[in-house]
């Protein structure tokens, strides 16, 4: 098989997502899920973005692993509000169907309007985490402005996130295999393109104004 033929290159791709999906799960399990998670999570994004930007060369485990254990509390500190934010959205969607109809309405807009912010801030959290050096809080503000600077960019994030769920639902196998590490891939993909495009907009406007 030719080193530079598609199948060949198809199945080194499949091969390293496959291994990060492993990774991502068993560092998860390593800190009880709960604790674990969110820097398994920024861990994936981090190997993932090297591999965007062209290093493919590196060893993934101990990247991986410093990555996870460097960034343990403020990835934590960074996810944990999200699942509490997700679970009182929740809980006030519940509430929309004992409140009259006009209330309830009303309620049910703005709770789908704050969804859908807190969702596209939540994809490219880790993403903007990973690739500017600030503190968590400019973290947050970031992502929103990336999200809403570039809505092509989310706009092509959420139908092709959307669209490889979909085919997990219907092929059980690619979502035991990959649905982490693809999934990721896909979110910082876009991100990646939206935060470069905004920097060179910028820098742009700076050459503009000199």
């Amino acid at each position: 098989m030719h080193p530079d033929g598609f199948i060949y290159r198809s199945m080194v791709w499949l091969t390293r997502l496959t291994y990060l999906n492993l990774l991502w799960i068993f560092f998860s399990l390593l800190g009880l899920v709960i604790g674990g998670f969110f820097p398994a999570l920024t861990a994936m994004f981090a190997v993932e973005r090297k591999w965007i930007r062209g290093n493919t060369s590196f060893a993934i485990l101990p990247y991986f692993w410093n990555v996870y254990r460097n960034n343990f509390k403020s990835s934590n500190i960074l996810g944990i509000p999200f699942i509490l934010l997700f679970l009182l959205i929740y809980l006030n969607l519940q509430l929309t169907q004992v409140l009259g109809q006009l209330l309830g309405n009303i309620l049910l807009f703005l709770l789908f309007a704050l969804s859908f912010l807190v969702i596209i801030v939540f994809l490219y959290l880790f993403p903007t985490y990973i690739h500017y050096d600030v503190r968590l809080i400019k973290s947050l503000i970031f992502s929103l402005i990336i999200a809403l600077s570039a809505p092509m960019q989310t706009f092509l994030l959420m139908i092709n996130l959307i669209g490889f769920l979909i085919i997990t639902i219907y092929v059980p196998g690619v979502f035991f295999l990959f649905v982490g590490s693809a999934s990721s891939l896909i979110i910082m993909w876009f991100a990646y393109r939206a935060m470069i495009q905004i920097e060179n907009r910028k820098e742009l406007i700076v050459r503009h104004e000199k």
